[in-house]
């Protein structure tokens, strides 16, 4: 293997379980020995390296034009609860291996190269994206109930505060991941040019129906509320499948009461999650959703929304820049959305313009052990990442 899959294999020994996962949350020993790992690195190819006060890493490459914005370069360090080796990772190795290879060919780029590791991507308390939130301004450390959970984490408000950058100095973000799903690998394709970020749009939807005696309740006379939410559940499910191959449906969490095993039950509350690039699609999924829920008997249902995150599409120049990049290295690839969000997220919501590329995850898998990318496509997506960089300091984008 070669140098970054390396990188990789040594900061995937860090937080390591008996399983073979890894376990490297946000703020917690792991994650910070994970986080001086990679400094190192920088430190070595002589970046410049700064700890914010929420947790990221931060690296900066000065370019010769100090005038130019800077081409910035990220993903986070964090995982999951029992995750893999490449998730968030891989993109923050992958943009160190590009400064590796700046060094050894010599090249000093025009623009100023920043690279960030962030905090807390992955779900939290905190809320997902939390690092990168931070550093754009998206937090809010005053809203109710913040400040307490940021100090079981020994954080406070002004360290949020202290955390926020000028982004407006910031040409573009480019975030090298693992899929994360079987697209690339079930289609034999080496690599992902990422044209948008899914919108993921959540609704709590509560089931009424009225309890009763288990046995003594003819099956005619029931208003079975679980019944009932299994139905909708079903028919949803159907018609996302019939609606468009790239809506995915989940229902994930629920909740049965009165939860007694001899109780009809007369209430269940259900999260239904949809995810599209096309919000009209969301919404007519939705719309069909609260159609079959008043055809089904004996059974009442209210909706309420919970998460609306639209879609964010990336930079149409950046799209095809990277297309061009992989044309040119004669990598087969395909342009394609993200079904998962990412720190390019907070970037793109404040103004910043994003690409992203994606390699391959063996059979999908992702937040799990057996997470793997084949070590010549870990080599192939730092390739089009680093010619990408070289062909974005040459090229004016206004």
């Amino acid at each position: 293997m070669g140098r970054l899959n390396n990188i990789l294999m040594e900061a995937g020994g860090i937080g390591r379980n008996e399983d073979g996962s890894i376990t490297r949350l946000g703020f917690s020993e792991d994650y910070f020995q994970a986080l001086e790992l990679i400094k190192k690195h920088m430190e070595s190819l002589g970046m410049k390296t700064e700890v914010d006060p929420v947790g990221n890493l931060h690296g900066i490459l000065p370019g010769k034009d100090p005038s130019l914005k800077s081409i910035v370069l990220g993903s986070h360090l964090d995982t999951v609860i029992k995750g893999g080796v490449f998730d968030g990772m891989l993109g923050v190795a992958g943009a160190v291996e590009c400064v590796y290879r700046l060094k050894e060919q010599d090249i000093i780029l025009d623009h100023t190269l920043e690279i960030w590791g962030f905090n807390m991507e992955e779900s939290s308390i905190l809320g997902g994206t939390f690092g990168s939130r931070a550093i754009t301004g998206m937090l809010d450390p005053d809203q109710p109930g913040y400040a307490e959970k940021l100090a079981t984490f020994d954080r406070t408000p002004d360290d949020v505060r202290t955390a926020k950058k000028d982004i407006s100095k910031y040409d573009c973000y480019l975030e090298y991941h693992i899929e994360q799903g079987d697209k690339l690998d079930s289609a034999d394709i080496d690599v992902g040019v990422v044209n948008g970020i899914v919108s993921v749009i959540r609704y709590q939807v509560t089931a009424n129906g009225v309890s009763n005696h288990a046995g003594t309740t003819m099956m005619p006379n029931r208003k079975d509320a679980l019944v009932g939410m299994s139905k909708l559940i079903v028919a949803a499910d159907a018609r996302a499948r019939e609606l468009d191959d790239t809506l995915v449906f989940t229902v994930g969490k629920m909740s049965v009461a009165p939860g007694q095993e001899n109780v009809i039950p007369n209430e269940v509350v259900a999260t239904f999650e949809m995810r599209h690039m096309d919000k009209s699609v969301t919404d007519q999924f939705f719309a069909d959703i609260q159609a079959a829920a008043k055809e089904i008997p004996n059974c009442t249902f209210t909706f309420k929304n919970t998460v609306a995150k639209y879609s964010t599409p990336c930079d149409p120049k950046l799209v095809r820049i990277i297309d061009q990049v992989c044309s040119e290295l004669n990598i087969s690839h395909m342009i394609m959305p993200s079904g998962a969000g990412h720190d390019a997220n907070p970037m793109a919501h404040e103004g910043v313009p994003i690409g992203m590329i994606f390699v391959p995850s063996v059979n999908g898998i992702s937040h799990h052990g057996k997470e793997w990318t084949e070590p010549h496509h870990v080599d192939l997506g730092a390739e089009v990442l680093f010619k990408t960089v070289l062909t974005l300091d040459k090229t004016d984008r206004k």
